[in-house]
């Protein structure tokens, strides 16, 4: 139960999806006292509409490559080390879905470090034959994580306020939600309405949806092709997700088709695996967010209508900028949410509590930067 609303907290943190429960998990841990608030509850959210399946990106070099692979390090040995009885550890198969994610794949396979073999006979024949005409990878290790158990996990230690969160102010050194207090402030509200902050970060919502269902088929590793599918977990299902359909938007006044959703996943997966006797036992759908850049978002936040760029030739600048006083977002990861929020949420809890500095590469700063540097 949360305690006294009258005692300042350490970091109260606004959202509780991956994101917001990673440093929920981190902070506790460091000996800070934090309050995880959301208005719907503990990875309702796109979160908890995720695959949560923890692969590494299956490209050719690139920034994005590079520190998704760093973080998909991270959080293979984080989610099976620390949250055992969430995570199923399995090998992988990705297959690529046309010639030029083929072509892609095949450089991949010439630069990773990571360990993989041949595709077994005995998965080879489960896989629909015309899938293995493109590339593919079979790697040793792969991971699933329950997507709302570990977050409730993560949370715990946290005090929990079911509450909308709007309009925070700073004053006399904390900041003020409601009748919460805390010093530090972190804002993980994924793709939904910033509660602070100017206009420059553009964040694309991204609607999700999974399925678990049942079949008679044993299900031995995770699969991804046009769709991810699980293997076969302790619950006896198969997850099925998640598509990402950029064209719903949530905000309006459209209702989602939730059996259309179902027949795409049904059909996206039938075109990888042969499942026999498949039904639908539950879906889970929700919004996550991505970047314009496809890169995440990491770092101290931007009061944007107190930051003055000198106009004086001198280009824009970090140290021309304002920044809210100890406010922090963490944000923008996409498709590789639970790959990327336990390697982002260390990073800001190493900054909140010892001060190391985050690769300013994440910084949400950047799109303000960007913004002015069009403007001189």
């Amino acid at each position: 139960m949360p305690t006294s609303k009258t005692s300042p907290y350490d970091v109260l943190i606004v959202g509780a999806g991956i994101n917001g429960c990673s440093c929920a998990w981190f902070l506790n841990r460091a000996g800070l006292r934090v309050a995880l608030i959301d208005r719907s509850g503990i990875a309702q959210g796109g979160s908890g509409a995720a695959g949560a399946f923890i692969s590494p990106k299956f490209s050719k070099s690139g920034p994005l490559k590079e520190i998704v692979a760093a973080a998909h390090a991270e959080a293979l040995d984080f989610y099976s080390q620390h949250f055992p009885q969430q995570t199923l550890v399995r090998p992988l198969l990705h297959i690529a879905n046309s010639a030029s994610e083929s072509e892609k794949l095949a450089a991949y396979k010439s630069t990773t470090a990571l360990s993989f073999t041949e595709v077994p006979d005995a998965l080879r024949r489960m896989v629909v034959p015309e899938a293995l005409e493109n590339e593919a990878i079979y790697l040793e290790r792969g991971a699933v994580v329950d997507a709302q158990g570990v977050c409730r996990a993560m949370a715990e230690g946290s005090d929990f306020y079911s509450l909308e969160a709007s309009d925070p102010v700073y004053q006399d050194g904390l900041w003020h939600i409601g009748e919460l207090r805390g010093v530090h402030m972190i804002l993980s509200t994924g793709a939904y309405p910033k509660i602070l902050g100017g206009d420059s970060i553009k964040l694309r919502g991204i609607w999700g949806h999974r399925i678990d269902v049942r079949t008679d088929t044993e299900v031995p590793c995770i699969l991804h092709h046009h769709v991810s599918i699980s293997p076969t977990l302790s619950s006896g299902t198969v997850a099925i997700g998640a598509t990402h359909d950029v064209h719903f938007d949530p905000f309006g006044k459209e209702t989602y088709d939730i059996e259309a959703g179902r027949a795409a996943l049904m059909e996206k997966a039938a075109r990888t695996l042969k499942l026999d006797n498949v039904r639908v036992v539950r879906d889970y759908t929700g919004l996550r967010s991505g970047t314009h850049d496809y890169y995440p978002i990491a770092g101290e936040l931007v009061d944007e209508s107190s930051s003055v760029c000198e106009k004086s030739g001198e280009k824009p600048n970090v140290q021309t900028c304002v920044f809210y006083p100890n406010v922090w977002m963490i944000n923008g990861s996409g498709g590789y949410g639970f790959v990327l929020a336990p390697y982002l949420a260390r990073r800001i809890c190493e900054r909140i509590v010892s001060g190391c500095e985050i690769d300013p590469s994440l910084s949400p700063a950047r799109f303000f930067l960007r913004r002015m540097k069009r403007q001189s």
